[in-house]
């Protein structure tokens, strides 16, 4: 979702799939049986829907319906999204991707990966709260939770609790989020999205994943440094770059393209934040370690499709 709000009361079904398509990626959305057979009338559907930070929110509650990810309709070229639902109804849903089947109770989160085909019949009166968030997002975290598709994860305690928390507050919420605020509160989405996933796999962290996020807790403290790259981090932790590029080729993101996201990711909050007004954008850049002016542009264009002009116009 490329930004702005969007807000559907009493959508068809047709209007359910647009928007669902829109937000995520491509998906088919049908009626219930029940109103497929003779009562289409009857369908409706509330929709509010919003960028926040890097992420897509949205809150859908209406009548029943099922939603299908396709084979078809996956692309090579659709944004590599995994989606996190919350689900409020009384009755539970129905979740299947690849064979694994489970039902998602209220206050129950269920992962489905949109790189592959998967089916959610949802019941009438739903509730629903989706999150799509790239991989890339998630950094090494990925896999775990991909790993958890189609099956529930119980949100009564814990990091999970607060994590479904935080998530009924922002669908609640949606509206009133622009400027810094999104991007701060799209940070800590991320933050406790991997909290509530990785909160049940503890234990289980072998070395090399450790030692990929002292990498990235060691980057982000020294992000500033314009001479922060992987030869100096590789030698600080004592391996060569050869080794780093290795590790983190485990998650699918090599360092330096993580580096760079994480640098202009702070750039565009500062940008949209008007605290920072009195710097320059060159001032804005050289405090996260980016001095080139034109590395800056092509970043934030590629990134964003803005230039740092456009963000503080944005505002």
């Amino acid at each position: 979702m490329n930004g702005g709000a969007l807000h559907v009361h009493q959508a068809s079904v047709g209007e359910l799939q647009t928007a669902a398509s829109t937000v995520l990626a491509p998906l088919a959305v049908t009626a219930a049986a029940s109103d497929a057979e003779g009562h289409g009338s009857a369908f409706r559907a509330d929709i509010d829907a919003a960028a926040v930070g890097r992420a897509a929110v949205a809150r859908v509650r209406g009548s029943a319906h099922l939603v299908r990810r396709s084979t078809r309709a996956i692309s090579s070229t659709d944004p590599e999204l995994l989606k996190i639902t919350l689900h409020g109804s009384a009755v539970p849903a129905e979740v299947d991707q690849d064979g694994s089947r489970s039902r998602a109770y209220r206050g129950d989160l269920v992962v489905l990966d949109m790189t592959r085909p998967y089916r959610m019949a949802v019941p009438d009166g739903c509730d629903v709260l989706a999150v799509g968030v790239s991989r890339t997002e998630l950094g090494p975290h990925a896999g775990v939770v991909a790993g958890r598709a189609a099956r529930r994860l119980p949100a009564g305690t814990g990091a999970q609790a607060v994590f479904s928390g935080f998530l009924r507050g922002l669908g609640t919420h949606l509206d009133e989020l622009a400027g810094p605020a999104q991007a701060h509160v799209g940070d800590a989405l991320v933050s406790l999205l991997i909290a509530a996933f990785t909160e049940t796999e503890a234990g289980r962290a072998d070395t090399a994943t450790e030692l990929a996020d002292r990498i990235r807790v060691y980057a982000l403290a020294n992000i500033s440094d314009p001479s922060l790259c992987v030869e100096s981090v590789a030698a600080a932790h004592g391996i060569s770059a050869r080794q780093l590029h290795r590790l983190f080729g485990r998650s699918g993101t090599p360092f330096a393209t993580w580096l760079r996201a994480e640098r202009l990711g702070r750039v565009r909050r500062d940008l949209l934040d008007p605290a920072h007004d009195s710097r320059t954008t060159a001032a804005v850049a050289a405090r996260w370690g980016i001095h080139d002016p034109r590395h800056l542009a092509r970043g934030l264009k590629s990134h964003y499709g803005r230039t740092a002009r456009d963000l503080r116009l944005d505002r």
